[in-house]
């Protein structure tokens, strides 16, 4: 099961060199350290008192770092970080949350993403790579790089969710992984209050692997805003040749536990991924707008899918009636 998570390696390479121009200037060294890089002609940050005041399009208030007092946003990956206008415009309905992912060379590209999604009304979520090892920037050596990251993000005029290397699990020791959130979360969320920190793990491991990876035992000991799962519907997946038939339990083997940790943690939670098979689609088309309403009863406050080809063990792309499914779902859903 803890197969099914794509891996974001080369494209965030690809992607952070292919940015191109805009407002922030890239001159941050690959160790973190001596940045030159800053903020170019950004917008002054919004005051928190200013941004506090909104609420969505389902009359929900959410506070300055874009946390929902109720209701959920539903979005999703598209593409390699593809601008998702002419998608949303064939659905008549913006996504409510945009996730990308970069390398940490392409914050200037983030960056610039975030202020379309806003524009758009949609929360971007990003995950960045580092620049460094965990345990060099748990060191604090890439505390430039990291104020850099929160003064750009802190220039776009609406909330922004980020998270450092999602999904570690077997990228290294996860102690390590826990100091560096725990050092670097302080940093981004004291210079930029529109900012949400997120984790974004597997979920699979967390409640059902290796000791390791239990909540509890890689919990950093810091204010985290947001704790996002990437977990995928199983059904319809072949491996060895062999097709799953069983549906992924999300109510009873996720959704229920998430929240009783949230809650016990003061963390809002939610999917930072998520998908199906084109055989699930067509066994169970109503698996999106039911897990999403299961995902909203369980105070969920994001649900994200994966739709693209890349770095996918299934099929989870939304084409044909599998994406006629999930607009549906999304034009009950607010947005900011």
């Amino acid at each position: 099961m803890a197969d099914a998570r794509p891996r974001f390696v080369g494209l965030v390479i690809v992607l952070g060199l292919l940015a191109g121009s805009g407002a922030l200037t890239d001159q941050v060294r690959a160790d973190g350290s001596g940045t030159t890089g800053v903020p170019v002609a950004a917008a002054p940050a919004t005051p928190a008192h200013r941004l506090a005041a909104k609420r969505l399009t389902n009359g929900c208030a959410y506070q300055a770092r874009g946390i929902p007092r109720c209701g959920a946003l539903l979005g999703a990956a598209y593409g390699a970080n593809t601008n998702p206008i002419g998608w949303e415009r064939s659905m008549h309905h913006s996504l409510g949350v945009h996730r990308t992912y970069w390398s940490h060379a392409g914050v200037r590209g983030a960056v610039r993403q975030a202020r379309r999604d806003i524009a758009a009304h949609r929360l971007p979520w990003i995950s960045l790579k580092l620049p460094r090892s965990w345990g060099a920037m748990a060191a604090g050596h890439g505390d430039s790089w990291v104020r850099y990251v929160a003064r750009g993000l802190r220039s776009v005029r609406g909330p922004v969710w980020v998270a450092f290397h999602h999904e570690p699990e077997g990228d290294g020791p996860i102690r390590s992984w826990t100091r560096m959130q725990q050092h670097i979360a302080p940093i981004v969320r004291r210079t930029a209050h529109n900012v949400g920190f997120s984790l974004v793990l597997t979920g699979w491991n967390e409640l059902y692997g290796a000791r390791r990876y239990r909540l509890g035992a890689l919990w950093p000991h810091t204010k985290i805003d947001v704790l996002g799962f990437d977990v995928y519907n199983q059904s319809g997946v072949v491996r060895n040749g062999t097709r799953t038939r069983t549906r992924t339990d999300f109510l009873h083997g996720y959704f229920t536990r998430f929240l009783r940790f949230a809650r016990s943690h003061d963390v809002a939670w939610g999917l930072a991924e998520t998908g199906h098979t084109d055989w699930s689609a067509r066994t169970d088309p109503g698996w999106v707008l039911r897990t999403y309403r299961q995902l909203v009863r369980q105070h969920g406050i994001a649900f994200s899918y994966f739709n693209t080809r890349l770095h996918s063990i299934a099929p989870w792309r939304l084409v044909g009636a599998k994406g006629r499914a999930f607009a549906r779902a999304l034009r009950s859903s607010p947005t900011l």
